[in-house]
């Protein structure tokens, strides 16, 4: 899938929210990310309208949440200041991040992943692998082809973006996406898969 900033502002913007914005962070990552030691800085990626970075926010971190829809972090950068937490949001693109002046020392990816198309992903990782700290932990929740929704991405497939000497192999589960569609609470099938970067831009198991 690729859309345009505009196209996402949209998605924003309709009458009914997007199907992931909750209002909350998806139980399974939230109950996932309070057991896990997370370094500073933390990077949200595709942070939508906040509710991952504001929550580690308040568990003391200092995040940075990008999102390429300015619709999605003006709302979240308002929430922010609606409860008095101190987040850096801007608007970027996560396929380019080298730019952004980023150094993470872990990383959290709600649903970004897996809208992208492959370049989009292999440009995404690529970037992760050249701005993270060694040994920053990654945490990415995807949603399973089995939800029947027009997802692609396998748990195969999710392995494989990080099997390269970028990375410190990893563990995956399955888990619960929670979403609503027209008013109508839906329990999809998806995935949270963690692992840990080597030395940005070398090869780490040499």
């Amino acid at each position: 899938m690729h859309r345009t900033s505009r196209e996402w502002d949209e998605t924003y913007l309709s009458a009914d929210p997007p199907p992931w914005d909750i209002g909350a962070v998806q139980p399974a990552l939230a109950a996932h990310l309070d057991h896990l030691e997370l370094a500073d800085p933390v990077l949200d990626a595709g942070c939508g309208t906040g509710e991952v970075a504001i929550h580690l926010a308040r568990r003391g971190h200092q995040v940075h949440g990008l999102d390429i829809s300015p619709e999605a972090i003006t709302r979240a950068r308002a929430k922010a200041s609606a409860q008095r937490v101190a987040v850096d949001f801007r608007v970027a693109d996560a396929r380019h991040l080298t730019g952004e002046n980023l150094r993470p020392g872990a990383v959290v990816d709600c649903g970004l992943l897996h809208i992208l198309d492959e370049a989009g992903r292999r440009s995404y990782v690529q970037s992760l692998a050249q701005i993270c700290r060694p040994d920053a932990r990654i945490v990415v929740l995807a949603v399973s082809p089995e939800a029947d929704e027009g997802w692609d991405m396998t748990a195969s497939e999710l392995l494989g973006w990080f099997d390269t000497d970028d990375w410190q192999g990893g563990a995956l589960e399955n888990i619960t996406v929670h979403a609503r569609w027209a008013g109508e609470a839906l329990r999809l099938p998806g995935y949270l898969f963690t692992t840990r970067c080597y030395s940005p831009g070398s090869s780490g198991k040499d």
